[in-house]
């Protein structure tokens, strides 16, 4: 994979919040391992305090990053450019391997706009889940007659069902796509195949939705009950993650809008609409195997067997990182401050079952009072704004964060690791933000009993897995 180019640092990042050059701007502030193109792999990146400042500076809007002309030094790309700015620190055997490196260094990785991947890009995603909508109404046409595999699907194909399909991607754009991605061909046609020969969710007046019709109408009720509810979700698709619906809607959608609860609510009346063969939520995945596998989520009540025993919270260090880990059999969360000011806390899950999956502060409180009860969560003595505007003041932390670190120092520092009270008010607020919210859950959890530890590892493994009681059945085509 090739690696950053000084243009590239300038282009908006792909998951927005400013350009690229933010992204290694909060790798180096969390000390965020990222891919260098260099022996080794991944690395942690430093620099110099100048450097660090000149890039908040260009984030903030207060130094250009770059200047049509070259003679003008006076912004970012004119005082770096061509210099050994970046340090790269890899671990090597029981040490590290520190590497002198340049911008150009850091490998161009999807997170920094690079379209290559195991998938398409956030921007394709319309397109595949459309291009699924329409290939398999062009199935559901056919009868009993599949799709081959190697079948180039005309736009004349997808034209004659028209009528039974809504995505809020256009279809000439949707069959560009996959014409000019065979793969994406193939996987739709390998999903189309997959429904239709599942006789229990055949149904010939099934019209197929995308991000329209009665997909909104879905969401747009799931906002309603999870604000009822206490927001347990922090996103749509850690509800359900269905991509795509089938619809017979001749229903009433009264029966749905009219519930306030999610178990026994919505989620009920999707379960029965679902046996009745009127509307069935689908998750897709490219299918890159012979044929498509289908397998049905949250149809029975996950919490009653899914057990994810816990095996550790806190962190290596106090004083080396932000960040805290909660871990549990087969479910691992690295909790940290997510922006560069220290605002925002959330965590980020790993796990061959919930890769990549986040939960926020306002989620992992929601868990943390479910079971500790009313004002034992994450935000146990301050919300998320008073603990930002306390941190930010100095010493109003310090004896806090010293004391919740002595309390718990087999969890939360090294061996041998001793920290003065000092050391903590040198710290700059983002970091006391970070660590006071993660002691603070430390301490909750290691006060609690070990059940109750286990209930909390379970309940993050089974929201991050979009399995938790309050999850919505749905079935998934990989």
């Amino acid at each position: 994979m090739a690696g950053m180019g000084w243009a590239d640092y300038g282009k908006d990042a792909p998951s927005g919040g400013g350009i690229r050059l933010r992204i290694l701007y909060d790798a180096i502030v969390n000390r965020t391992p990222i891919e260098v193109d260099i022996p080794g792999g991944k690395a942690v990146i430093m620099t110099t305090d100048d450097v660090l400042a000149d890039m908040k500076q260009v984030i903030d809007g207060k130094m250009d990053y770059d200047s049509p002309n070259a003679q003008n030094k006076q912004n970012f790309v004119g005082r770096h450019k061509g210099k050994t700015k970046l340090k790269a620190v890899q671990k090597n055997g029981k040490g590290n391997k520190c590497s002198e490196i340049t911008f150009t260094k850091i490998t161009k990785t999807v997170e920094f706009g690079s379209n290559q991947g195991s998938g398409a890009g956030s921007d394709k995603t319309s397109l595949f889940e459309g291009a699924a909508c329409w290939v398999t109404a062009y199935r559901y046409s056919l009868g009993n007659t599949n799709i081959d595999v190697d079948y180039v699907i005309t736009l004349d194909d997808l034209k004659k069902v028209s009528g039974s399909v809504e995505t809020d991607e256009s279809l000439e754009d949707i069959h560009q796509f996959i014409l000019d991605d065979p793969v994406w061909m193939q996987s739709s046609i390998k999903t189309a195949n997959k429904l239709y020969n599942t006789a229990k969710y055949r149904n010939k007046n099934f019209k197929f939705y995308r991000g329209t019709g009665v997909t909104e109408q879905i969401k747009n009720h799931y906002l309603k009950v999870n604000k009822e509810n206490g927001r347990p979700f922090s996103d749509i698709n850690k509800w359900s993650p269905a991509d795509i619906y089938m619809c017979e809607c001749d229903f009433d959608m009264n029966i749905f809008t009219k519930e306030m609860t999610f178990q026994g609510g919505i989620n009920k009346v999707m379960k029965d609409l679902i046996k009745e063969k009127k509307l069935i939520g689908v998750s897709l995945k490219k299918v890159t195997t012979v044929t498509a596998n289908l397998t049905e989520h949250n149809f029975t009540r996950a919490s009653l067997t899914v057990k994810k025993p816990f095996e550790s919270v806190g962190s290596k260090t106090l004083m080396g990182s932000m960040d805290v880990y909660v871990r549990g059999q087969g479910v691992s969360v690295q909790f940290r401050a997510t922006d560069a000011e220290g605002k925002t806390w959330q965590g980020e899950v790993m796990g061959s079952a919930a890769k990549h999956g986040k939960v926020g502060g306002g989620v992992m409180n929601y868990i943390m009072e479910s079971v500790y009860g009313a004002g034992n969560g994450v935000w146990k003595q301050y919300p998320n704004a008073a603990a930002v505007s306390v941190a930010s003041k100095g010493s109003a932390l310090d004896r806090k964060i010293f004391t919740l670190a002595n309390k718990n120092k087999s969890s939360v520092m090294g061996d041998n690791e001793t920290v003065t009270l000092k050391q903590i008010s040198d710290m700059r607020p983002q970091w006391k933000f970070a660590k006071y919210i993660g002691l603070e859950v430390v301490d909750r959890m290691m006060s609690g009993s070990a059940a109750e530890r286990d209930e909390i590892t379970t309940r993050i493994y089974l929201y991050a897995t979009s399995a938790s009681d309050n999850s919505a059945p749905y079935i998934k085509i990989s």
